[in-house]
């Protein structure tokens, strides 16, 4: 009985380290549609990958997140400096997640930070 509690301990935890986790790169292009939908290219993330949507209809306080997320990318841009994005609800702690992805939707991105 007792083996069996470690087991599912040791399961469960290796299931949050893997869960949470963070990816860092350059930005490498900003772009926003029509609509108000926020995509960028961030080395060794994503290429052309859906961030958040800037419409206040989308989202109330997601629309003010993705106002300050695409000042930082404006400024990391210019700056050429690092990001790094947490995702929450990611089962694949690669972070490699493809081209024209949603980083929110499909992987839970949820934080963001502009360092050096």
């Amino acid at each position: 009985m007792f083996k069996k509690i470690i087991l599912l301990l040791t399961c469960f935890l290796s299931f949050t380290v893997n869960a949470n986790h963070s990816c860092s790169g350059k930005v490498r292009d900003i772009q926003i549609t029509k609509y108000g939908v926020l995509y960028s290219t961030l080395s060794g993330i994503a290429s052309s990958a859906k961030l958040c949507d800037l419409s206040p209809a989308e989202g109330g306080n997601d629309a003010e997140f993705c106002k300050a997320l695409y000042s930082a990318l404006l400024v990391a841009k210019a700056s050429d400096n690092t990001v790094t994005l947490w995702f929450n609800i990611d089962t694949n702690p690669s972070c490699s997640k493809g081209s024209w992805v949603d980083l929110s939707k499909d992987h839970g991105f949820y934080h963001f930070r502009l360092g050096t």
